[in-house]
């Protein structure tokens, strides 16, 4: 059992939150703000890449025209304010209040295949090591959210793994220093498992423009083939305010993380880092 269930509609936001504090991950279908980010990040990667099929640019291009290019493409998503907004329609399609949640800003994640030049020569383009987002951010009640831009494949996409949620995995996270990682590009920019897990992986096989929830203790990372095609997709973060509140979220088994990092999160209406104390 792999612990996907598709979202219906109407579902309150505290159900939600229980079910994924509890390691269910949700599918969420035919939003229409969803499809509406999913096209203008499209149109943003045809162009940034210069081409109607973003996704082989890197078998056109060399790598350092292939990573500016890239790199150039996630500042656009980041500071587009067309995707921010059908990332607001598309929380309160799902039901939660304008001022409701902690927000972090939309992503584009690159993940070049392993036939491409410049695969694994930048660390903001390639595949993440298996890790947990809490390791990192120290927040329980944190929710990723993860929406494919592109079809996938079983061999290149998001690899997550259920059966680990409640189970402790050796990590690196009580040593990981934030401030090193945003400030020293040797440094790993996320803390990460120490070795890679014996227990089967789930790929995830969504459709585009399907949006993929999940707890930000679950285990997951990257992997990539040598189809000669990248891997778009946008991935985002949230707290919502009532989880927090009220102290709600998932189990703590292996995070030693040093700090909880609301910094990363925009705020709701009326609140500020001093309300987390």
């Amino acid at each position: 059992m792999t612990a996907f269930r598709p979202w219906h509609p109407g579902t309150p936001p505290s159900a939600l939150s229980k079910g994924l504090f509890d390691g269910a991950i949700t599918v969420f279908s035919d939003i229409a703000a969803t499809a509406r980010l999913g096209d203008r990040a499209r149109e943003l990667l045809r162009g940034a890449f210069a081409t109607d099929d973003p996704p082989c640019a890197e078998v056109e291009l060399d790598g350092d025209e292939f990573r500016r290019r890239a790199l150039k493409a996630r500042r656009l998503v980041a500071e587009d304010d067309a995707i921010a907004a059908h990332w607001r329609e598309t929380l309160a399609a799902i039901g939660y209040s304008p001022d409701s949640v902690w927000r972090d800003r939309m992503r584009l994640r690159v993940v070049p295949s392993l036939a491409s030049p410049s695969h694994g020569k930048h660390r903001r383009l390639g595949v993440l090591a298996p890790h947990r987002d809490t390791w990192g951010s120290g927040i329980g009640a944190q929710i990723n959210w993860w929406l494919p831009l592109y079809p996938l494949a079983p061999a290149r996409t998001m690899l997550i793994w259920p059966a680990l949620f409640g189970q402790p995995v050796a990590n690196d996270s009580d040593a990981w220093q934030f401030r090193r990682a945003h400030a020293d590009k040797s440094y790993p920019l996320l803390p990460t498992a120490c070795q890679r897990p014996k227990a089967p992986a789930v790929p995830v096989l969504i459709e585009p423009d399907e949006l993929l929830a999940f707890s930000a203790a679950h285990l997951h990372g990257g992997t990539a083939d040598e189809s000669r095609r990248t891997r778009f997709s946008l991935d985002s973060r949230i707290v919502w305010e009532a989880d927090r509140r009220h102290r709600r979220g998932a189990p703590n088994v292996d995070s030693h993380a040093r700090a909880q990092h609301w910094s990363w999160f925009k705020a709701p209406s009326g609140h500020t880092l001093a309300d987390t104390a």
